[in-house]
Parts: structure tokens; sequence; C-alpha cells
């Protein structure tokens, strides 16, 4: 009887096998999960096989690395992307946010000028009304800085006009100290 040899695709099978276990398809390897052959017939085989591979991986590999480059960069664009976009919708949320604080203190603001003019408008109201009524009497202010005396003159129509007050000097005193007293007359 002749004996037949092993052939490549037994080794071929036989090496796929012991690489998915994760292991290393050595020549004792293979030999011990194929039960029979020589080693110089398994690695004659086992040559041949990386050779092949070898020889058609090239364009394999390349083509995977490119594939492989082209996923990695597409992955990183996305994830720039995404954290461009989330970091634009936080900085335009910021903008909304202070820009509608600001809204809201220019209202305030506006209210306060409101209320302002209301008081300045009764006041300068109140201050016509005021000066109506004083219209009978008339502006004496300007006989008051005219008078002969200046303004320390105790004539009845000063202290009258300086609303019953006159004032005195001290002359006991190195410094002028200015009191007021009530004109009883």
């Amino acid at each position: 009887m002749a004996r037949t040899g092993l052939s490549k695709s037994q080794v071929r099978e036989t090496r796929d096998q012991i690489v998915a276990e994760g292991r290393y398809p050595s020549v004792d390897a293979v030999r011990h999960a194929l039960g029979t052959g020589s080693k110089s017939t398994i690695h004659k085989h086992l040559k041949d096989l990386a050779e092949e591979d070898s020889q058609a991986g090239q364009g394999l590999r390349r083509d995977d690395t490119a594939r492989s480059i082209t996923a990695l960069v597409e992955q990183l664009t996305d994830r720039l992307h995404k954290d461009t976009d989330r970091r634009l919708r936080d900085l335009c949320a910021g903008y909304e946010e202070e820009l509608e604080e600001k809204d809201r203190e220019i209202a305030e603001l506006r209210r306060t000028v409101a209320r302002l003019d209301a008081r300045l408008d009764q006041l300068q109201a109140d201050t016509h009304a005021t000066d109506a009524q004083n219209q009978g009497f008339g502006d004496f202010s300007d006989l008051f800085a005219s008078s002969r005396s200046g303004p320390r003159d105790d004539t009845p129509f000063n202290v009258i006009l300086a609303g019953g007050r006159t004032m005195t000097i001290d002359f006991d005193s190195p410094q002028i100290h200015l009191t007021p007293r009530v004109f009883q007359g």
C-alpha cells in the first residue's frame, strides 16, 4: 500500500483552526492537531502558505489599512463635529441668558426713569403752583441782597424775610459764631 502524504489544504485548515483558537501555528502544533505528517512536509506547506498569504495579503493589507484609517478619520470627524456643536450650543445658551438679563436690567432702568420723570413733573407742577400762590406778594430776594446793612440787617422787614430769625454775633469769642435767634417783637 502506498502512503499518501499531507496535502497543503489539510495543513491550511489545521493552521487556520489553530489561529482561530488564538494559538501560534508552529510545525509541532500543526503536527499534533493532524496526528500525522513529517515535520519537513508540514514546514514546507506552512512556508508556502505564508508566502501565498503575504503576496495576496499585501494588497489586502493596504486596502485594510486604508479602510481602517478612513474609518478612524470619520470617527474623529464625527467626534469633533459633535464637540463643536455642543460647545456652540453652550455658548449660544450663555449668550442668550446674558442677553435676557441685560434686557431685564434695561426694562428696570426704563421703569426707574419713568418714575423719576413723573416725580420731576410733579415737583415742577408743585413749584409752579407755589410760585403762582406767591406772586401776590412779589419776590423780595433782591431787596434783601440790596439792603444797606446787608444780610445781617435786623430790621423787621429782613427778619420777616429770614423767616422770623435773626443772626447775632458773639464778640467775646476770637472766632465769629453765628447763632440763630428768634425775633420776638
